[in-house]
């Protein structure tokens, strides 16, 4: 008895050592391989992935950086381009008229000065001491008016020109200089950042420039079929059509909408070249709607195919 349960029990240790044959162990081993190399090729491409990814993002991050500091530069150059010709700012015109009416405006009573010295302090920047426009000694001054004459940059700063009416003392006679505003401004506010200092006025009257006349060539062009078709085929289509549909034949397109009438066509003239010419024309319009006659100057630059274009 003992000795057949021996036997059985050996031959279940032996059976339960040998391995399933229904999964043979060469086949586990080698598909466990396949399942190792392809996670590391996973790992593998994930890491390549992210540090493409990363590369990307930092060019886009240095191309925004390259972007932002463009767009500043152009729009410090057009702030300085903006500032170097006469334009009219109702909110500059406001502040330096206060403050021009508070500089000039200096009384023999001590309470009075004091009350000019504390509403300069607004105007001025923090950083300039009181003593400077403090004027205990100035005779008596009163304000009259000023107005702005222009703007213009000088050395990287802002300074509003302005021409200014006051009175000295008991005269009468009302004195007229012009003054030179040296000023900063930031989101709509404005600082004075010197004293006024007087100059003479810049006289705008002068010869600039000149028209462009036509030579033999170019009037003889002016008066060709070609340019009198376009020109009255343009007028048609500008009286009469929406900004929309004058894209495709202006730069900046404009339209009248059938609000006018073309009426006459006068005065042609061409500069330039056959290549590139530039067309003036008086143009009359009648109103659609009152029929009463209105007079436009119209510039138009067109290549000569732009021409061709419209008079097919």
């Amino acid at each position: 008895m003992f000795d057949k349960l021996k036997s059985i029990k050996k031959g279940y240790v032996k059976s339960r050592d040998k391995p399933d044959q229904s999964l043979p162990y060469a086949k586990v081993q080698k598909r466990g391989k396949w399942i190792r190399r392809f996670v590391k090729i996973v790992l593998v491409l994930v890491g390549l992935s992210g540090a493409v990814a990363f590369i990307k993002a930092s060019n886009v991050s240095q191309t925004n950086h390259k972007l932002i500091a463009k767009m500043k530069t152009y729009d410090d150059k057009l702030e300085k381009a903006s500032m170097g010709q006469s334009v009219y700012s109702p909110s500059l015109n406001r502040y330096a008229q206060g403050f021009f009416q508070t500089y000039f405006t200096q009384s023999d009573n001590d309470d009075d000065k004091q009350k000019r010295l504390k509403f300069l302090k607004k105007y001025f920047a923090t950083n300039i001491s009181s003593t400077i426009y403090d004027n205990q000694d100035s005779q008596k001054e009163t304000y009259v008016g000023s107005r702005l004459l222009n703007t213009f940059t000088k050395n990287d700063v802002k300074i509003a020109q302005y021409q200014v009416g006051y009175t000295v003392g008991n005269d009468k006679n009302t004195i007229i200089r012009v003054f030179n505003l040296p000023f900063a401004q930031k989101s709509g506010q404005y600082t004075v950042l010197a004293l006024p200092y007087a100059t003479t006025k810049q006289d705008i009257v002068g010869h600039v420039g000149k028209i462009d006349q036509d030579d033999t060539n170019n009037a003889t062009l002016a008066s060709s079929d070609k340019v009198q078709k376009f020109v009255q085929a343009f007028s048609e289509k500008y009286v009469s059509s929406k900004a929309s549909d004058m894209s495709l034949i202006m730069k900046e397109p404009e339209g009248l909408e059938g609000q006018y009438a073309v009426k006459s066509i006068d005065q042609v003239n061409v500069s330039g070249s056959q290549e590139y010419m530039s067309i003036k024309y008086l143009l009359t319009l009648t109103d659609t709607e009152t029929k009463l006659g209105t007079f436009r100057t119209d510039y138009l630059d067109r290549f000569a195919k732009g021409i061709n274009l419209l008079c097919r």
